[in-house]
């Protein structure tokens, strides 16, 4: 295949390489809606989003988001904790004023160690109002329990290598959320006390709302432990108007949750001026994948984490989302571009329609375009569900 490849990029592709969108899933724009907010400010140098947050940074973070900043810099400072620089205190304060942090120890919050996926879905749970005490969830399985609530994603939160990044991502999140014992979202109670701007949080508040709707039209897709889907992509290259490329693939893919595995088996045919066409089976198993590819295996047809929404509007059973960058479970599933020459780079047009039925998400398309001087990618994924248990 791969001869081939050479023969058909060399005869009948483009002269230079297309750069086409499929964007790094980052949370760049989580981070832009919260500091819009006024709930996240990043650092002298930035977001610095690509590096592991320090529970003293963390405490900020969550301070900042519950809208309570100016309140806890009005504390004064009586918490055990004596490793604390004054910056830090006031946020500290807050936190263990409100039971949100005990601390490493008696006296030591350790405000310079890495804060883990573990300790910030601990902070943000008892905030929300969640606490061990009465039995809402344990330490050692926090993080089940705050995917269990939306708070995280398996999509979307490393737990493994839990960055700032992934903290924008759960904090945004969060505003959706409905603390315990609460009729209103986070993001409602910060307008109600005046921590946000009613006027700047009302399109999240309308976009909120109508994901709320979503999640609940495909309850049902929580509790599969294995499903099938049939699908595949369609993707045509052209140059000045005349198409130079053709991809094609056909797959069926089974996902496992209960063990966490996926495995498609399918066919890719590749067609170009000039040149024969060819075709060739694949396999492909998730445990044998990392990155972009093993997400689009594992979440690639699943609910879409709110993270990834940049507009959301429905139609009868029809949801429509559109995305400021191709978060990476969709970016997988193109993993035959790159195999034709086409290099993933930079960011273009993406919107995905799923249709929902009996709470579960029957079919869905993604269409992606992209346009480069003369060149232009138009790629169309589908999916339907088949066989569930």
């Amino acid at each position: 295949m791969k001869q081939w490849f050479r023969t058909a990029l060399a005869g009948a592709l483009l002269a230079s390489s297309l750069v086409i969108s499929a964007a790094a899933s980052d949370y760049t724009a989580c981070a832009d809606h919260l500091k819009n907010l006024g709930l996240f400010q990043g650092t002298t140098q930035g977001y610095e989003l690509d590096r592991v947050p320090t529970r003293g940074e963390a405490a900020a973070m969550l301070v900042r988001l519950l809208g309570e900043e100016q309140n806890a810099l009005t504390l004064e400072y009586s918490a055990p904790f004596t490793d604390l620089q004054n910056w830090e205190k006031p946020y500290v304060q807050y936190l263990y004023d409100i039971g949100a942090t005990t601390g490493i120890s008696a006296t030591n919050f350790a405000p310079n160690a890495p804060c883990t996926a573990q300790m910030y879905a601990a902070f943000v749970l008892r905030a929300l109002g969640y606490t061990e005490a009465n039995g809402d969830f344990g330490y050692a399985d926090v993080d089940d329990f705050a995917q269990q609530i939306g708070l995280y994603e398996a999509a979307v939160i490393d737990t493994e290598d839990f960055l700032r990044d992934d903290v924008a991502a759960a904090s945004y999140t969060a505003l959706s959320l409905i603390p315990k014992g609460e009729e209103q979202t986070l993001l409602e109670q910060l307008v109600e006390h005046g921590a946000v701007d009613a006027q700047t949080a009302k399109p999240y508040q309308t976009l909120f709302s109508t994901y709320a709707q979503y999640r609940v039209a495909t309850e049902n897709m929580l509790t599969l432990e294995q499903f099938s889907v049939r699908g595949g992509l369609e993707a045509m290259l052209s140059e000045e108007g005349k198409q130079s490329l053709t991809v094609r693939t056909e797959d069926y893919t089974t996902v496992n949750r209960v063990d966490g595995t996926a495995i498609t088996e399918g066919n890719i045919t590749l067609e170009a001026s000039s040149v024969d066409a060819y075709s060739q089976s694949y396999s492909m198993d998730a445990a044998e994948q990392t990155g972009d590819i093993r997400a689009a295996l594992l979440h690639g047809y699943d609910v879409v984490p709110l993270a990834y929404v940049d507009t959301l509007n429905r139609s009868g059973s029809d949801w429509t989302f559109s995305f400021a960058d191709l978060p990476a479970q969709y970016e997988g599933c193109l993993w035959a571009l790159p195999q034709a020459g086409i290099v993933l780079e930079q960011a273009g047009d993406a919107v995905l329609l799923q249709t929902v039925q009996n709470g579960r998400i029957a079919s869905q398309t993604l269409r992606v375009e992209f346009s480069q001087d003369n060149v232009e990618l138009q790629a169309v994924l589908t999916g339907e569900m088949e066989g569930t248990r």
